[in-house]
């Protein structure tokens, strides 16, 4: 067959993305719109560009791909070359998106390339160990609040959480007392632990109940080791799908919410229990430790919930990064090329936020560790001692940001090509 054939038959060719691929809304990355897909069958999620993202969302089997073209160029004003059309079907059929090219071969290789990334991304410094995918305990939880997901019933929980710490301050002599003194009880101690790790348990259920309600598949839930702490997480990647904007925030937002409202009771047992005695202590405890643990997680300037809300709330992709190459572009205007995008001021602000907050947190918590040892050890080696844990943790901040953008750069896609491949019209 010619060439003038084989772009004949190319033309009048009706693709269509398999039924298994999921297409996410477009959010924010810098200045463009990038696009998350996720194939169920082999676990792959992709991020494609604006250009492959208006040609993917329409191979429906329905349009040819002439009709798709007509469409890209009143859109874009810009024709596709045979050559670009080529190269797009080459690297869908590779990671068969595309009816008629997921070979059983092809996927099982795609499964197992899948598993060997996962594997390879567990290091020294970050890893996560998988306990359980309770798709049934979800299933059945999610039918159980779906009827409560309102925003009354969210405004009553977070009045009660209010309520709750509204108490605390009222009383904040006694009950921040009366919680230095856990340390103390052992036994106090032991409950104090088991509660937490509970509640850090049903913070990590409450966005897995959420991200099911709203359709996600595949959560995952399990225990998580980001040097120096472990932690309970839950992976539910299929929110980037969620095209409401609102269903995203709050999935990010409910393990917050879970955690704080969790301490709402023990406003009730510290009261029944006259301030004495080891549940007095614990209560205590519970809101004031466990309530600001609870809140911490709304910060943004870490990849906490609070992050993710705001990212959610805002349509952006990776708010950090996003918020890093404006700084640069403001110190170094020639490093990065291009126009500055329309959510310019919202990362200048994120980003002068961000690092502003962490320089103060860092010198707070150098000049209060500093005090505290001095005494102990002597100034000279309290300096020293202070110095080296900064140092250190700084070292192994950078080799995680470094890691985490390795890791956002090598996410699979279709790139986008060259201006020169683009003809015009």
């Amino acid at each position: 067959m010619s060439d003038a054939d084989t772009e004949v038959s190319m033309r009048t060719a009706r693709p269509r993305l398999h039924a298994a691929v999921r297409i996410g809304p477009g959010l924010w990355d810098g200045d463009h719109r990038v696009y998350t897909l996720h194939d169920s069958r082999t676990g792959w999620y992709f991020r494609i560009k604006d250009h492959e993202h208006f040609l993917v969302s329409r191979m429906d089997g329905e349009r040819t791909v002439q009709e798709i073209e007509d469409e890209f160029v009143a859109h874009f004003r810009k024709r596709l070359t045979p050559a670009l059309w080529r190269s797009l079907f080459t690297l869908l059929g590779q990671r068969g998106l595309l009816v008629g090219t997921d070979e059983p071969v092809l996927m099982e290789r795609l499964r197992d390339t899948r598993e060997s990334q996962l594997d390879r991304s567990r290091t020294w410094l970050h890893a996560r160990l998988p306990l359980a995918r309770p798709e049934r305990l979800l299933g059945g939880l999610a039918r159980l609040i779906g009827p409560l997901d309102r925003p009354v019933v969210w405004a009553f929980l977070w009045l009660s959480a209010f309520a709750a710490m509204a108490y605390s301050v009222a009383w904040w002599g006694d009950v921040t007392s009366q919680a230095l003194t856990l340390w103390n009880d052992p036994i106090a101690v032991i409950v104090f632990i088991v509660l937490t790790w509970l509640s850090m348990a049903l913070h990590e259920l409450g966005h897995g109940v959420m991200a099911k309600l709203y359709g996600a598949r595949g959560i995952e839930i399990g225990v998580m080791w980001r040097a120096p702490l472990i932690a309970a997480y839950c992976k539910v990647d299929d929110t980037l799908l969620f095209h409401e904007r609102m269903r995203r925030v709050r999935v990010a937002f409910a393990g917050v919410t879970v955690s704080v409202v969790f301490c709402v009771p023990f406003v009730g047992i510290h009261l029944l229990s006259g301030g004495t005695g080891m549940w007095a202590t614990v209560s205590a405890a519970m809101l004031t430790f466990g309530m600001m643990f609870g809140l911490v997680n709304l910060l943004p300037v870490f990849r906490l919930d609070g992050y993710y809300v705001l990212s959610h709330l805002l349509n952006v992709s990776a708010l950090d990064e996003s918020a890093r190459r404006e700084l640069v572009r403001l110190m170094r205007p020639t490093t990065i090329k291009g126009s500055a995008g329309a959510k310019r001021s919202v990362y200048l602000a994120y980003g002068i936020g961000a690092y502003l907050f962490q320089t103060v947190l860092v010198v707070a918590m150098t000049v209060f560790a500093y005090r505290v040892a001095a005494p102990h050890m002597g100034a000279g080696a309290a300096a020293t001692l202070v110095a080296t844990v900064v140092a250190l943790a700084v070292v192994i901040g950078v080799m995680l940001t470094r890691r985490s953008r390795r890791k956002l750069s090598a996410l699979p896609g279709t790139k986008a090509p060259d201006h020169s491949k683009w003809g015009e019209t």
